[in-house]
């Protein structure tokens, strides 16, 4: 029987197609699960996600609208942003929820670490 922890992947090669400072793309050469060859992408990003939802003593939340680039529209979301990678995540909500919306909050709770786009990024986000 297969472990599910082992890597079914094999990578034959690898390189870097595009690299900047928030984000890298690597494309792999691959043997697949399967045995057969093909080729992967993947984001690589260079910070942690942060998302931090608020809620007052009423339970009511706040949320940001901006236009979005990536996706060409206009979107409301809850404040959010990136943290650095080694820096405590909770420093990097505190300083997001304070830039987005001036709030500042005085109990915080991790709700839930999430992995984005999982097929295709190795994107981590925390929620607050």
């Amino acid at each position: 029987m297969h472990n599910p922890e082992e890597n079914p992947w094999k990578i034959t090669s690898e390189k870097i197609i595009y690299d900047n400072p928030w984000i890298n793309l690597t494309e792999y050469q691959v043997i697949n699960p399967s045995g057969n060859p093909g080729i992967y992408g993947k984001v690589h990003y260079k910070n942690i996600a942060i998302g931090i939802l608020p809620l007052d003593d009423e339970l009511n939340t706040y949320l940001v609208g901006q236009f979005r680039f990536a996706l060409g529209q206009y979107s409301w979301e809850m404040p959010e942003g990136g943290g650095i990678i080694g820096i405590d995540p909770l420093d990097s909500a505190k300083r997001e929820l304070l830039e987005e919306t001036g709030l500042k909050a005085q109990n915080w709770t991790e709700i839930q670490r999430l992995h984005l786009s999982n097929s295709v990024s190795d994107e981590l986000s925390i929620i607050y």
